[in-house]
């Protein structure tokens, strides 16, 4: 009877024993799942990316446009033919992405900018007139224009605009600036003694500088001791002569009248 009694306490402490550790294992489980899921919504919301609409920024091109360009456009009167755009052009070309830039420097640009339109305007505007004047269908003086083709020939047709409008205005310039030289230098001695006259062609290339090459005469009058004295006349007198804005070959007469 002992021995029964002893084994149902045995069976029944290993029951409670069984029971004690299901309930644990239990809990275990139920507190590692509860532990991990708080894990993951803590990890979920530490990950959770907010997606937000960027503003797109006004161009800073067009902010210095309205409130640095304008103003010194509307106040300079040599650029009402600046076109805003042009000038809004070429400061785009100096902003990459519409990065902000300092407004101190940027005024520098705007001035470079603005000065080369209106050089370039000022250029036109030149260039405009002068193809205007040399474009005109009637010469400025006829007599002059017969005696440029004749001293030329059809060289003179090859002449750009600029080079004809300048010796069609300054061809009895070179002859009256010479024959001042004539006069104040004397008739060559030898050429009075014999009492000879004549006329002789002088040509040489004058350049913008000022200085003359391949000076030579072309026409004799018949007399070396004229041709030679308007050589040593040239000499002295182009440096009177109007100066040309290219190289241009300058052909007149000389004259030499005994009175």
């Amino acid at each position: 009877m002992y021995y029964n009694r002893a084994m149902k306490i045995i069976i029944l402490a290993f029951i409670i024993s069984i029971s004690l550790h299901f309930f644990l294992f239990k809990k275990y489980n139920t507190d590692e799942f509860k532990k991990n899921h708080q894990i993951k919504e803590e990890v979920v919301k530490k990950s959770d990316v907010k997606f937000v609409k960027l503003k797109k920024e006004e161009p800073i091109v067009n902010k210095i446009i309205e409130e640095k360009i304008e103003p010194i456009i509307e106040k300079k009167a040599e650029l009402p033919k600046i076109k805003k755009d042009v000038v809004k052009k070429e400061i785009q070309k100096k902003v990459e992405n519409n990065k902000k830039i300092d407004f101190e420097k940027s005024k520098e640009l705007q001035k470079k900018i603005i000065n080369e339109q209106i050089v370039n305007n000022k250029q036109s505007l030149q260039d405009k007139t002068l193809e205007d004047f040399l474009s005109q269908k009637q010469p400025v003086n006829k007599e002059i224009l017969n005696e440029l083709q004749k001293l030329y020939g059809e060289e003179y047709d090859k002449f750009t605009k600029v080079q004809k409008a300048y010796l069609e205005k300054n061809l009895n310039n070179f002859q009256s600036i010479t024959q001042r030289v004539l006069n104040r230098l004397g008739y060559p001695p030898l050429a009075a003694k014999l009492r000879i006259g004549g006329v002789n062609v002088i040509e040489f290339m004058f350049h913008p500088d000022g200085s003359i090459t391949g000076l030579r005469v072309i026409d004799s009058s018949g007399y070396a001791v004229l041709d030679d004295y308007s050589l040593e006349l040239i000499e002295i007198a182009y440096k009177d002569y109007p100066k040309p804005q290219t190289a241009t070959k300058l052909r007149f007469n000389v004259q030499y009248r005994l009175y």
